[in-house]
């Protein structure tokens, strides 16, 4: 990102003059109060917004250069808001990856903690992967909704991900399947995590604070915690202080 702005129509700008590099195969982690621009930029990044001044590239194709299509399939933005598409389960995880085999379905579903070979899996999909799902279809727990998006992404390999509040449905009991198969997925490609749990962001390799559409701080957690500003302070309030 080169010196990006951004402002919707008639209003202040959202983003200022932002610039960052992303470095291939790692997990950023995006930290900031509610309204910093966080949801912004990574809807900047995904292609659903364009930039009221600067670029954005992903390598070297600037992507207001290219096609939509060239976008979606490059970067993939995975929000709470899960989307299974009515038909069979085969068909669902089909759409990202169109000459998978069930063979290849049935790995990237093992992948992200739904092993086909297990009871849950059993319990929710008991015809496999011609099993219903979505609109009239029996309802599927949200972490599960969830397990199936990372699924699509895993089938689909794009070169940028961004998660953004993707686990936020999780109880208790699923946080921690999720929270793996979101690792194992990112650990895959180049990882941008809108972080609403500082633990989301203190296991990523680097973090960036934004504080009202600037970057403020940037460093590991190790590092931030040590310089005592703002994501020391936020981190502190999270954590009880404990850590």
């Amino acid at each position: 990102m080169d010196h990006v702005s951004f402002a919707y129509p008639g209003g202040a700008n959202v983003l200022e003059d932002l610039s960052v590099t992303l470095e291939a195969g790692t997990t950023t982690a995006l930290v900031g109060t509610s309204g910093a621009g966080k949801s912004t930029l990574a809807a900047l990044i995904a292609g659903l917004v364009e930039p009221t001044a600067g670029s954005i590239r992903v390598g070297a194709v600037e992507t207001s250069q290219v096609s939509d299509t060239w976008t979606a399939k490059n970067v993939t933005l995975l929000t709470q808001d899960v989307h299974l598409f009515a038909g069979t389960l085969r068909e669902d995880l089909s759409m990202a990856a169109q000459d998978a085999t069930d063979a290849d379905l049935l790995r990237a579903l093992a992948s992200v903690g739904l092993d086909p070979e297990g009871t849950q899996f059993a319990r929710l999909f008991p015809k496999g992967l011609d099993t219903a799902v979505g609109a009239g279809a029996e309802d599927i727990p949200p972490e599960v909704e969830q397990q199936l998006a990372l699924a699509r992404v895993a089938l689909s390999g794009p070169k940028v991900l961004i998660l953004d509040e993707a686990t936020a449905e999780a109880g208790s009991d699923a946080t921690n399947a999720l929270e793996d198969a979101a690792a194992r997925i990112t650990a895959d490609t180049t990882a941008l995590v809108v972080a609403h749990r500082l633990d989301q962001a203190a296991a990523a390799d680097r973090i960036l604070v934004m504080d009202a559409g600037r970057i403020i701080e940037d460093g590991t957690h190790t590092e931030l915690v040590a310089a005592d500003g703002r994501y020391a302070q936020l981190f502190a309030a999270w954590s009880g202080g404990g850590h």
